[in-house]
């Protein structure tokens, strides 16, 4: 399975160990607390995150963006984007685009105001897929959805890099790479 992974340095050279003070959440001590409960959960913090589309890349000029041909075996965790994104409470409401873009369509051809269905198609949503505790549902069993993510042991053991790029100011300008 190929996936993407956005980091500070070439996975190619780095070897490690990951310094979990200088990581993504390290600016918000709450945030940090929970991605701390999330590797408990797993039992492993030497992780690399990756997502199944490449990472948005508006402000990350320098930084390499790894695309990984990912082996089961170093597979530490399938992660579900809903539940991580409501464990952290950011982006508010959020669902994966691909069922957001439908839950949007149907509103469109719903009789009514728009804004008014979308709403409520959201709320059942988020009623039907987000267990109670969250924490239960952060941690899935297999990818089933384009929005999961992969958490990889590091370093790599079984999965090869494919492909590494330098986010340049002209990636950054268009948010992605060229296709």
């Amino acid at each position: 399975m190929r996936v993407s992974t956005l980091q500070g340095y070439d996975l190619r050279t780095f070897c490690g160990p990951i310094e979990l003070s200088h990581g993504t959440y390290t600016d918000d001590p709450k945030t940090s607390l929970k991605q701390q409960r999330l590797y408990d959960l797993v039992s492993e913090d030497q992780v690399i995150w990756c997502g199944q589309d490449e990472p948005a890349v508006h402000n990350e000029t320098g930084k390499y963006i790894h695309d990984i041909d990912a082996d089961p075996r170093d597979i530490v965790a399938v992660i579900d984007s809903l539940v991580w994104s409501h464990i952290l409470e950011y982006p508010p409401r959020y669902i994966p685009p691909e069922e957001h873009s439908d839950l949007r369509y149907q509103a469109g051809i719903s009789e009514g105001n728009c804004d008014e269905a979308l709403h409520k198609a959201e709320d059942a949503y988020l009623a039907d897929n987000l267990p109670n505790d969250l924490w239960t549902g952060v941690i899935k069993d297999a990818i089933t959805k384009k929005s999961d993510q992969l958490l990889l042991k590091f370093p790599l053991v079984f999965s090869t890099i494919a492909n590494v790029d330098i986010v340049t100011e002209e990636m950054a300008s268009r948010g992605r790479r060229k296709k």
